[in-house]
């Protein structure tokens, strides 16, 4: 309707695959070029997971497009199928002639003679799943199954699945662990930036022929980002829906006014934006909350900090010289308060400035001394006071009765001993001061060297059983196979280590480990011993302990593991 209006050749915001118009802002090209890749590489399962309208399905049919003509393309667009009829339908998909009347084994192993075939031909074949996220389990746990045919150095058939969300959630699932596990490649479709659709937008608008001035600007691309969320389909919607307003208005100039009346007009109406709104809310309630938590559990520290602060103070209005050790901060503020209010009275009235110290001797009994002696702190540092100008009769009180009080406190530390102890010497201070940081010392360098020890012993233990394993993959015989055990993330790798060291119920010179690294993680991948044969591996795979086929071991070729880790 609008088209003729803007100088369009054709509508340039349908909601249907166009793949003439394809983005590739928004990672998508980088993505349709990593799928591309990873189907030449022919190994292993790919997903990809998006939104609902996220271009999924325009990726799908990007890639189709981008295969050469020796990739012969299985696609489901319906993922409803069950377990049973599964093979039947990708059987059905390739033209192989199959009756409704023969068995499920007859049909797998009809489909692998195709695949061999095909792969003689030096042609591939992959199978798409949309919606693979409404795909029932047992049909997924099916579809693994057929990723089990291969030749000694190649997959016979690629599976990429295409879904939203739950499909992570689905595959999450303990009991389809193996069919995760098979995953090699991994992608997700992220909503696009603000900028990304203002692009987006002008893009299509130049290719379906628009030739004017640049119809949508930023202010435009903002508010359709608020209310779109980033998704692709409702971004078309949106967008048509603007140009028909204009339209009707007979302006050129976009404006906020016609997002609005788009949106208005849509499904999802306006509820995008509120619900972000909402989200931003709870998260300032939440780290509001957060912060008073915290505040009240370092209460203790603040509290610490505000009593320090206030004893410096003090040092500070007495010109202390020297420093103060061992002393009760509790008990020093208390009573020099008390004696500092008693100062404070005599100095007023003219009398001796002595008897402030009497007040202080009196003010702490024999209780308070012991009290004192079992909340005594050592501060690490002597305070260094500053002058502070006071009237000359204020300041003799004052440092007459911080030296009383510093002489008292000092002789309340020790107990009260039965007869005089004989004055202990600075040099008998200061060596058994050295002797207590010795013994410190000793046994910080005592856990500081067990703890290099076992972490040496670690590294040595691993780099070895690195090394070993790559000594025997590189003289293994390439016909013969393996069984692969075991599968843990690099970041467990020291209980991986423990758990092969102690408690490995196979024999561990046989036990090969290796590092692998994909694009979104490290692992390491455990193999046991080398049989010439897939019978004789297929027998000592049964055999193995239950405590090992829960990570549901399975056979591998040795070839295709000289070639992925040498």
């Amino acid at each position: 309707m609008y088209e003729d209006y803007f100088g369009l050749k054709r509508p340039p915001f349908k909601i249907t695959p166009d793949t003439s118009l394809f983005y590739e802002g928004g990672k998508r090209g980088d993505i349709l070029a990593a799928l591309v890749y990873a189907i030449h590489r022919g190994e292993g399962i790919i997903k990809v997971v998006g939104e609902v309208g996220s271009g999924k399905t325009m990726l799908c049919r990007m890639l189709q497009l981008k295969l050469p003509e020796t990739v012969e393309i299985v696609y489901i667009a319906n993922p409803s199928v069950s377990s049973e009829d599964i093979l039947f339908v990708i059987a059905h998909e390739l033209s192989i002639p199959v009756s409704r009347d023969v068995s499920k084994h007859e049909v797998m192993h009809q489909l692998q003679d195709y695949l061999l075939q095909r792969h003689m031909e030096n042609k591939q074949v992959v199978l798409f799943i949309e919606e693979a996220q409404g795909m029932p389990l047992d049909t997924l746990e099916e579809i693994r199954l057929l990723s089990n045919l291969e030749t000694a150095e190649h997959k016979l058939l690629q599976i990429i699945l295409f879904g939203q969300p739950e499909l992570d959630q689905n595959l999450s699932i303990q009991s389809i662990r193996q069919l995760r596990e098979r995953i090699t490649h991994s992608f997700n479709l992220e909503p696009l930036t603000q900028d990304e659709i203002h692009n987006y937008l002008n893009f299509r608008m130049r290719e379906v022929g628009y030739t004017g001035p640049e119809l949508i600007n930023t202010a435009v691309a903002r508010k359709i980002e608020q209310y779109s969320e980033g998704l692709l389909r409702r971004i078309n919607i949106i967008a048509d829906k603007i140009l028909l307003s204009a339209f009707a208005e007979g302006t050129h100039n976009l404006s906020s006014k016609h997002v609005t009346a788009a949106v208005n007009d849509s499904t999802f109406d306006n509820k995008a934006a509120p619900r972000r709104s909402s989200i931003f809310w709870w998260l300032g309630a939440l780290l509001l909350i957060t912060m008073l938590f915290a505040l009240y559990q370092t209460r203790a520290q603040w509290i610490s900090v505000l009593s320090l602060d206030s004893l410096s103070k003090l040092g500070n209005a007495a010109k202390i010289d020297k420093p103060i050790t061992d002393i009760s901060v509790q008990a020093l503020e208390t009573d020099t308060n008390k004696a500092l209010d008693v100062a404070a009275v005599e100095t007023e009235t003219g009398s001796s400035v002595e008897q402030p110290v009497v007040a202080v001797e009196q003010a702490l009994p024999e209780e308070t001394e012991v009290e004192v002696e079992q909340e005594a702190v050592v501060l690490a540092e002597p305070i260094e006071a500053e002058p502070i100008e006071a009237e000359p009769a204020e300041t003799e009180a004052v440092e007459a009765v911080v030296e009383q009080v510093e002489v008292v406190v000092i002789q309340t530390i020790d107990p009260v001993p039965t007869e005089p102890p004989a004055k202990q010497s600075e040099e008998d201070v200061v060596l058994q001061s050295a002797l207590d940081q010795a013994a410190s010392s000793e046994e910080l360098e005592s856990k500081i060297s067990i703890t290099l020890h076992l972490t040496e012993d670690y590294n040595q233990w691993l780099n070895a059983k690195l090394q070993e394993s790559r000594d025997w993959l590189s003289n293994a015989d390439r016909n013969s196979v393996s069984i692969q055990v075991l599968m843990r993330s690099k970041s467990a790798a020291r209980e991986l280590v423990y758990y092969l060291r102690n408690d490995w119920p196979l024999d561990l010179s046989e036990t090969y480990l290796y590092e692998v690294s994909t694009e979104t993680r490290s692992i390491y991948r455990v193999f046991y011993s080398e049989f010439d044969s897939l019978s004789r591996g297929k027998n000592q795979l049964e055999l193995l302990p239950e405590s090992v086929k829960v990570n549901s071991p399975y056979l591998h070729s040795v070839y295709r593991m000289q070639k992925a880790l040498l």
